[in-house]
């Protein structure tokens, strides 16, 4: 692969990170609870404060490390790649999360609208972080490395870890404030809809593809896919 191709798709990459962030500080600021990724960041952070995004870099780096212990010698280079994207990845969380404080101040239905409109924006994002062709970040590549391991289908392992992090934002919840945090009808409506939104819009996104790089092989596209848009 070409220097200027794996810029392409780096940029690619890049992009859809920003969006990603963006859907989730919308989902997130409507305090109508936060997506299924986000809830133990969010609740680890009403715990001891440090931000969404600070803590979103954490659990994504103990995620690379139960990879590593999942993997064994099958852990690779594209395993270790996906550290750095996740430092951007926080900043942009944290950043966006400023920026769209506001939502927070908006009555109900208009909140159920930013919600909505957060999680077609997020499920953009995803799409196209797929179609860049570039890596995965530790919340997908965990799923993958499970399903991997286990055999069992991406969609029924990508549920089993949502449903693990909803789990645990609610212990550390429950134990640490006395209150579950963040997991509210916005996490519902997010598990729900995510992927809908993403394969009503996957069509369109891909068209993007030949701005970011070389046209991914079917196979890969659609065993990301899978992976994302079962979230």
């Amino acid at each position: 692969m070409s220097a200027a191709l794996w810029f392409r798709r780096c940029l690619g990459f890049c992009f859809g990170m920003c969006l990603s962030s963006l859907g989730l500080a919308l989902i997130t600021n409507t305090n109508m609870g936060t997506t299924p990724i986000t809830s133990l960041p969010f609740a680890l952070n009403e715990l001891a404060p440090l931000s969404i995004g600070g803590y979103t870099v954490i659990v994504s780096v103990l995620f690379i490390g139960v990879e590593k212990l999942i993997l064994g010698k099958h852990f690779s280079l594209a395993n270790i790649l996906q550290m750095p994207p996740v430092f951007l990845f926080g900043l942009f969380i944290d950043c966006w999360m400023n920026v769209t404080a506001g939502v927070a101040l908006l009555p109900y239905w208009e909140r159920l609208c930013v919600l909505v409109s957060g999680i077609a924006v997020l499920a953009a994002g995803i799409n196209v972080q797929v179609v860049s062709n570039a890596v995965v970040l530790p919340g997908e590549g965990i799923v993958l490395a499970l399903a991997f391991r286990t055999r069992h289908s991406f969609g029924s392992i990508k549920t089993l870890v949502d449903s693990g992090l909803v789990a645990s934002a609610a212990l550390v919840g429950w134990f640490g404030l006395g209150a579950v945090v963040g997991v509210r009808e916005g996490t519902l409506f997010s598990a729900l809809l995510t992927g809908i939104f993403a394969r009503a819009l996957g069509s369109s996104v891909r068209r993007l593809a030949p701005l970011f790089a070389a046209p991914a092989r079917d196979e890969e596209v659609a065993e990301l896919r899978e992976v994302e848009q079962k979230g």
